[in-house]
């Protein structure tokens, strides 16, 4: 849960799949320079989560009202921004608090349904980024939003609070596919898009007015990425490299059963004995000569027990073996 030094009264999480849990949180090493909403803040955080491909997420928010902001008519507001559109706006009043505290989730954007009094709730949901090839007006229009594109922004002001009005529909852009050249030399993974709704209760507005202006009170960002994208950006490591199987390791000739011991034996013996008949009738091999002479998993029977039949000086040795394991044969 992200949390402002200065300003610990406020929390904002990221959850994702319906969970009770906040996902992981990581510091961002290079927050945000252009923010979606306008005006400045007294206070800001910005973080990094890891976004996974079709998750859907809510935003949760908790607030204490130790500095009695909300009382009388006068309450706080919550502005949410995805991928630079705004998906929500919220008003906290005093009859929502509960031993001084307010917690509440967003999950998703309220729409027009056809049933009377209804809305419908399209939730959130992380969507792999699909590049397309385009230009002119498409690469202009897109090169506004990619900026903006894998952050989520919640915002919170003081207001002063006058009275209800009917809801309406926020209507929101959130994009998928983006022109492959504003995506250049950009690591982004994920946008965001809605699910197909479900059927929910009517809400209503607030006529507000902003106390401080445009001087927000806090400044809440979460930059999302999948984690291929965060390991090439460093803030999680990459993956271990694979260790080496055990039969590339080096063997010992003590570990060896004597089946194996005697076959690769007989193996170099019969290399040997090609390349001695081959010098004596002076054949020259071709470059496309079947033999294969390359060094194999040879050993050499050393201080340590490690068997090397490499070289030629050890033939005398590799028939002393094969005496030694009981086998009889002819030298070649």
């Amino acid at each position: 849960m992200a949390v402002i030094d200065g300003l610990p009264e406020i929390k904002v999480s990221i959850r994702l799949n319906g969970s009770h849990d906040d996902c992981a949180e990581y510091d961002d090493p290079g927050p945000p320079q252009s923010p979606a909403s306008r005006g400045t803040a007294t206070h800001s955080i910005s973080k990094i989560i890891k976004s996974q491909d079709d998750a859907n997420f809510s935003i949760h928010c908790e607030v204490k009202d130790a500095r009695c902001w909300i009382q009388d008519k006068r309450g706080l507001g919550t502005n949410i921004y995805i991928d630079g559109s705004i998906v929500s706006r919220l008003g906290i009043m005093e009859k929502e608090l509960r031993n001084g505290v307010c917690c509440g989730a967003v999950e998703g954007i309220m729409v027009e349904s056809a049933k009377s009094g209804m809305a419908m709730l399209k939730r959130f949901r992380f969507t792999a980024i699909k590049q397309v090839e385009e230009g002119g007006v498409r690469v202009a229009e897109d090169l506004k939003v990619v900026k903006h594109i894998g952050n989520i922004e919640i915002i919170a002001y003081r207001i002063e609070i006058h009275r209800r009005k009917d809801w309406k529909p926020i209507t929101a852009t959130l994009k998928t596919e983006l022109a492959e050249k504003d995506m250049k030399c950009k690591n982004l993974s994920h946008s965001t898009s809605l699910s197909k709704g479900r059927e929910t209760r009517k809400s209503y507005y607030l006529t507000v007015t902003y106390i401080d202006g445009e001087v927000q009170l806090a400044r809440f960002i979460f930059r999302y990425k999948s984690k291929a994208a965060l390991q090439i950006d460093g803030i999680i490591p990459r993956d271990p490299s694979p260790e080496l199987s055990t039969e590339h390791q080096t063997k010992n000739a003590a570990d060896l059963p004597e089946a194996e011991l005697l076959r690769l034996t007989q193996e170099r013996l019969h290399q040997l004995a090609n390349v001695k008949r081959e010098c004596i009738s002076g054949v020259k091999r071709e470059a496309d000569d079947e033999i294969d002479l390359r060094q194999r998993k040879i050993y050499k029977t050393d201080a340590d027990g490690t068997i090397d039949l490499t070289s030629e000086d050890f033939e005398h040795q590799i028939w002393d073996i094969m005496e030694n394991l009981g086998t009889h044969g002819y030298r070649a």
